[in-house]
């Protein structure tokens, strides 16, 4: 395996990597420069941020009215027994109660650190992928580098809960070239290849939108350009001297609602978050190439959340308080 591999993933757990390929040197050997074959992607506005071309379908075959109810019990009382009772197949989510717009702004500062692990394995990835030429067609060979990150990204919060990597599918193929997850219970990671059981994702339903809607963007969005210089005297013939790259930060992190996993038929008693980001190649002409999504999913449940508020969000209005004092009850708040 290439010393530089081992090197960027070094980076990766030191610092964020769009601050590390901003060097500029002085003095550089007469080497050629990687230039776009066409007109130069820039980064869309903001006005397109939202565009994308998909829109998720209902799967009416999977109706769990018993699993509802108990989910929508344990919102409103946080009884974990009646929870245990109940058997669910699919995992519950808290869609449209609130009407909220997306994550508050405690929820974000609480998971900062997991949304910065986010940012930093995606940039890892990016940078794999837009400054190596083989990158693309040596996923399997790299694979042993590629259980070590997705191991690591788990790490990146004590909430985490879930990390899954996913590679997009070769054009001629209905399955991703990889997927990979880890589990986090205790002191154990588990690690799984889930690629042979993948081809669910290609069903555009809301189970599959932290896949689906970063990979069907009609542009990818909030990626910033660096240029990278490379100063590589121990390589004998390095192929660029300057370069160009996009990366991300953790703005461009999706977020889903909060949903209770269903796992061997029973629901885990604890909300959960997922946050998904994409990550890119390049294509013939320098502009960005979606190549896969890095995925967290990671536990709220220790976060004090005020369920009494009147304003629109995630968990407004899903108490059993009384209004006409300004003392919460013991209930109150999950």
């Amino acid at each position: 395996m290439e010393v530089w591999l081992w090197l960027l993933l070094w980076c990766f757990q030191m610092e964020p990597l769009w601050a590390a390929g901003i060097l500029q040197y002085q003095k550089m050997p007469p080497l050629k420069a990687r230039t776009p074959k066409a007109k130069e992607w820039t980064p869309p506005s903001s006005s397109s941020a939202s565009a994308f071309t998909w829109v998720p379908t209902p799967d009416l075959e999977k109706s769990d009215p018993e699993g509802s109810e108990a989910a929508v019990a344990f919102l409103y009382s946080g009884d974990t027994l009646r929870l245990s009772q109940a058997n669910c197949t699919q995992r519950y989510e808290v869609r449209d109660m609130g009407k909220a717009l997306g994550p508050p702004q405690a929820l974000r500062s609480y998971l900062r650190g997991a949304t910065d692990t986010l940012a930093h394995a995606t940039n890892f990835l990016n940078m794999i992928f837009q400054t190596n030429d083989i990158r693309e067609s040596s996923v399997k060979e790299d694979v042993e580098w590629y259980h070590a990150l997705v191991r690591s990204i788990i790490e990146g919060d004590p909430q985490a809960y879930r990390s899954v990597l996913t590679f997009d599918a070769h054009p001629v193929s209905s399955k991703p070239q990889l997927m990979l997850q880890a589990t986090k219970e205790n002191n154990e990671i588990v690690l799984q290849d889930l690629t042979a059981s993948s081809e669910s994702l290609r069903n555009l339903t809301w189970e599959n939108e932290w896949f689906n809607y970063l990979k069907f963007q009609r542009a990818p969005v909030l990626l910033y350009k660096r240029i990278l210089i490379n100063d590589l005297k121990s390589l004998d013939t390095p192929k660029w001297n300057q370069g160009d790259s996009y990366v991300m930060d953790p703005s461009h992190v999706k977020w889903s609602t909060p949903f209770l996993d269903c796992e061997d038929g029973k629901f885990l008693p604890s909300w959960m978050i997922t946050l998904s980001s994409s990550f890119y190649g390049l294509k013939p002409d320098l502009s960005p190439e979606f190549k896969g999504v890095v995925r967290m999913d990671v536990k709220i449940q220790n976060m004090d959340i005020n369920q009494c508020a009147s304003d629109p969000g995630w968990f407004a209005d899903t108490h059993q308080c009384d209004l006409n004092t300004p003392l919460p009850l013991s209930a109150c708040c999950a």
